[in-house]
């Protein structure tokens, strides 16, 4: 995902909760790597990379993996306009990485992402199972099961 320290080894420190990337300058802990795109890069390839080995020693783990947005920290929203610059190929490159392990796993494992960013391009377009806006009037809680007045 062209993260920083990429080329370097990197490990999950299990007692302190966190990556460390082993460089020739020694080891860098994952709140000195720098950007939010590096933190979100680096806790996704990681989940991914766990639920892998999970399905590899065949761990009870459930086979899922539900992210919240994952274009939040760096891409703009689509519907007010906001420039796009490099934050589209990021994302798009996240999307790749993510779709690469579900293939990898061959149907044992499963990715359910709730986003606001809406690309166009592959592998992204065809895992769209649902679009939720205002603008149809599709919502994940239907309007008719919210029986309190909003106003109150």
């Amino acid at each position: 995902m062209e993260l920083e320290h990429h080329n370097d080894p990197i490990r999950l420190d299990p007692r302190a909760l966190t990556l460390i990337a082993d460089t020739r300058q020694g080891p860098v802990k994952m709140p000195e790597m720098g950007s939010g795109h590096n933190y979100l890069g680096y806790h996704i390839a990681t989940m991914l990379s766990l639920h892998e080995w999970f399905n590899e020693i065949g761990s009870p783990v459930p086979r899922f993996l539900i992210l919240d947005q994952p274009s939040q920290a760096g891409f703009p929203d689509e519907t007010r306009g906001g420039g796009f610059g490099s934050a589209r190929a990021t994302l798009l490159n996240l999307y790749e990485t993510i779709h690469a392990s579900i293939e990898s796993l061959a149907g044992a494992f499963q990715v359910i992402v709730l986003e606001h960013a809406d690309l166009d391009e592959e592998p992204f377009r065809s895992a769209v199972r649902a679009r939720w806006r205002r603008s149809n009037g599709e919502a994940l809680v239907p309007a008719h099961w919210i029986t309190y007045d909003s106003a109150e």
